[in-house]
Formats: C-alpha cells, structure tokens, sequence
C-alpha cells in the first residue's frame, strides 16, 4: 500500500524532476562530474527518467517506512534542482549505490564552478617566513575565524589573478610569487566542487579595498611556531584596541597549505 502511494505521487501528482535538471547537465556537463560506476564501487548517477522515476519512488517508500508525511516524503525524495540563487544550485540526484540499491544523493555547487574553480585560497607568507593570516567574522558559523585570505573568482579571471586581486582587497598586500598548491575538498560530503589554494610572496602593503558584505578585523601575522601552536589549541586571543578576543583556528585552507609548504621542505 505505501509502495503504491509513492508512485502516485511520484508519477501522477508531480511528475519527473524538472527539465531544468537536464538542461544543465546538457549545457555544462562538468555540473555532474563523472557519472560513475556503482559496478566499480562508485556511486553512480541515473538520468534515464525511467530510472529518475523509480529511484523517487523508492526513497519515497523509504521515508514513508519512517512515518514522514506523504508531502514531506515527496519533496525529501524528489530529483533535480531543489533550488538555487545567483550563486549555488542545490542538486538532488538519483544514484545508484555499489551495492546495488537505489537512491537519492544530495550536493551543493557552486554556479562558479561550471566551467573553471569557483574561487581560490592564498597563503602569503613574507621575507621572513610569517604567515598573512585575516581575522574574519563568518555568519555561517557565527564565530571569528583566524584563516587565509580567499574568494571567488570573477568572470575572466585565472586563478592567479583572482588571487592576487582577493589578497589586495583582503590584506592590503600584493603578490610577488606564486605556487599552486594543489587543490582541496572542503566537504566532499556536499560540496560538489574543489577549491586550488596558492602560496606567495607578498610584498608592498598597501589600503585593503574590502567589499561591503567583508567582516575582516584585521590582518594577523604569525610565525610557523606560532601558528603551529594555534593550530594545536585551536584558537588565539587577539588583541584589539578596545577588546580581546577569541578567533578559532581551524580553516582547512590554512591547515592544507602549511602541510604542503613543510613537505615542499620550505622551512629547511
């Protein structure tokens, strides 16, 4: 009887998910990665609509076996652009797991991240080897965050351009040289894309250029000891002019590109 309910729902009440869903992955394939293997141990996508159909109904069924609201099940369990503003699509796909079952799977992407990397992170390091680092009040976590200078990247631009000009803008310093890195997923859980961070020089101080939505205090510089020591704590007392406070130290740009300079023997 729920199997039932669920298929009216899914075919006669709402239909297929939304032709929105396929003009994206016909427009920019890269949307949807690689489709995957679920017969090679990977998860894979379905876009036969058919197939979209019956992965729907079946974690409808699912979640109507939890007692969830037939409306709720249907709109946990649809398939396709869940929503979206200027700068994320929110992505439900049908997959099928490796060990055969079916499913839906949840992603967040960047409408950046279409055809280039939505953004960078620069670790600028000076002369004598401390770190530029931005105390920065995030609003997703409601908390001073002690982390590298980054941002997305603008129509047009490299990554090493984007870098240059988000340092600036971030720190008030330019680039002298720069390496990538490499490149890191931040939430390979939910986050569909990955981000390259690069080390440079930075030189000449100058006026930061913040944009109006910024909440950067301002610049801290740290020593490797130091900010090993940080890391280790997990957070640092700031002096401001009329208060100290406590910024974590946990940015998974910061800790990413440390590892890398030290194994790329930068110290020595």
């Amino acid at each position: 009887m729920r199997l039932m309910l669920a298929l009216l729902f899914s075919f006669s009440l709402f239909g297929a998910p939304s032709e929105k869903y396929f003009d994206l992955l016909a427009s920019t394939p890269k949307s949807h990665g690689i489709i995957g293997n679920h017969e090679k141990g990977e998860i894979e996508i379905l876009l036969h609509p058919l197939s979209i159909n019956e992965t729907e109904s079946i974690a409808m069924e699912r979640l109507l076996n939890k007692e969830v609201p037939p409306e709720q099940a249907w709109e946990w369990s649809r398939v396709g652009i869940i929503a979206e503003d200027q700068y994320l699509f929110w992505i439900r796909d049908a997959v099928l797991f490796p060990s055969g079952e079916k499913g839906t799977y949840d992603r967040i992407l960047w409408k950046s991240a279409l055809e280039a990397p939505p953004g960078v992170a620069i670790f600028p390091y000076l002369a004598d080897r401390k770190v530029v680092l931005i105390l920065n009040y995030r609003h997703a976590t409601r908390s001073w965050e002690l982390e590298l200078p980054r941002g997305l990247l603008r129509e047009g631009e490299t990554v090493r351009t984007a870098a240059a000009r988000e340092l600036q803008e971030e720190t008030g310093y330019h680039v002298d040289d720069s390496l990538l890195l490499g490149t890191i997923a931040v939430d390979s859980g939910i986050l569909a894309t990955v981000v390259p961070v690069l080390a440079c020089r930075a030189v000449d101080p100058s006026d930061r250029k913040y944009d109006f939505s910024e909440a950067i205090a301002l610049n801290v510089t740290l020593s490797v000891n130091e900010l090993e020591t940080a890391l280790l704590k997990g957070f640092l007392d700031v002096s401001l002019t009329e208060r100290t406070l406590r910024a974590n130290v946990r940015d998974p740009f910061l800790t990413f590109a440390l590892l890398q300079m030290k194994l790329r023997h930068w110290q020595d």
